[in-house]
């Protein structure tokens, strides 16, 4: 099995809790853990103030705190080789949630965005979320390692660049465009979901050959 297997990580790391030293892939408490546990914690705080006091503030800064900690759970899994299945799968539900949260919160100020944001959440919330779940089929460590099942499936999709398509485009597209450019990040929104629909029909085939 490759090294980034679930499988070929068993024989390295610890299982118990370790702060900078490489871990097993079952392992259950990680720093990594904590930090999305945290990042999750501390957005949720900011987006019910957007609520409680009716200021939108509050929700902008939720999202920068779902960012941030998206991006530094994920770095120090990497740097300290503590990536593990519990924390990939964590991370993919908190990603959910908290973007959900935001554009809840989005929606109340921005109405008439509707369309384009149902549409990003069809996206990201049901059928990115269950693309991102398909690791655990081939036993990789997380979506991070799809590469190696398939290429383009990885550069659609987790490679830094897919994340970021996938993640920030359509949603600084909503906050930045002009009311009457709505039609663009629903298009884009509707191209996320054609190319998630084709990765998963691709994973499909890899399954049954």
């Amino acid at each position: 099995m490759p090294s980034n297997s679930v499988d070929g990580h068993k024989a390295a790391g610890a299982e118990g809790f370790s702060l900078f030293g490489p871990l097993r892939p079952s392992a259950f408490a990680s720093v990594p853990n904590l930090i999305t546990l945290a990042r999750l914690a501390g957005s949720l705080v900011f987006f019910i103030l957007a609520v409680l006091r009716q200021n939108p503030l509050y929700n902008y800064i939720g999202l920068g705190v779902h960012w941030l900690g998206d991006f530094s759970d994920g770095f120090y899994a990497r740097l300290f080789r503590q990536e593990t299945v519990l924390g990939a799968e964590i991370d993919i539900i908190a990603d959910r949630v908290e973007t959900l949260f935001f554009f809840l919160n989005f929606l109340h100020v921005r109405p008439w965005l509707f369309l384009p944001v149902t549409l990003y959440l069809v996206d990201f919330a049901f059928v990115d979320f269950y693309l991102s779940n398909q690791f655990r089929a081939f036993g990789l460590i997380s979506p991070n390692y799809f590469y190696r099942v398939d290429r383009r499936v990885y550069n659609w999709n987790f490679s830094p660049a897919g994340k970021f398509a996938n993640s920030t485009i359509v949603t600084l597209s909503l906050i930045f465009l002009p009311a009457g450019w709505w039609p663009l990040p629903a298009i884009l929104a509707c191209i996320l979901i054609a190319i998630k629909l084709c990765s998963i029909d691709i994973l499909r085939g890899k399954r049954r050959s």
